[in-house]
């Protein structure tokens, strides 16, 4: 499936970005909303999925280690997360596509749960 240039995919309920990298004939996600850079390659779409889960729960995990969110705060005075205006952002491209947002975030999220079984797919929006 081609990849048009606002490709995004769910992934334990945190969207990345996902490109074709032409030099390297590679696919990358990055995630948006946490408070570092945390990206994945794969050579086909289908790969994306268990890399982007590798990375992500390796990203949370040095968070938890060290103590921190991997969410990072909006710019507003408000204190909230960036997260949350992307989800703003999502909701209804998303459900055009017939996808409730925050029903698939929260399975994704109770995957990534210590004990959580493995049972929500990624998902991939054209937006």
């Amino acid at each position: 499936m081609p990849l048009s240039a606002q490709d995004i995919m769910l992934i334990g309920g945190i969207p990345a970005l996902i490109s074709y990298q032409v030099p390297r004939s590679i696919f990358r996600g990055v995630f948006v909303g946490l408070n570092a850079e945390v990206d994945f390659f794969a050579s086909t779409v289908a790969g994306l999925e268990p890399q982007g889960e590798a990375a992500l729960r390796s990203f949370l995990s040095l968070c938890q280690y060290n103590r921190r969110s991997p969410l990072l705060l909006s710019d507003d005075a408000q204190k909230t997360y960036l997260l949350e205006e992307i989800y703003e952002q999502m909701a209804e491209p998303a459900r055009r596509c017939g996808i409730d947002l925050y029903d698939v975030v929260r399975e994704q999220v109770r995957t990534f749960q210590p004990g959580g079984e493995k049972s929500a797919s990624a998902v991939l929006l054209s937006l």
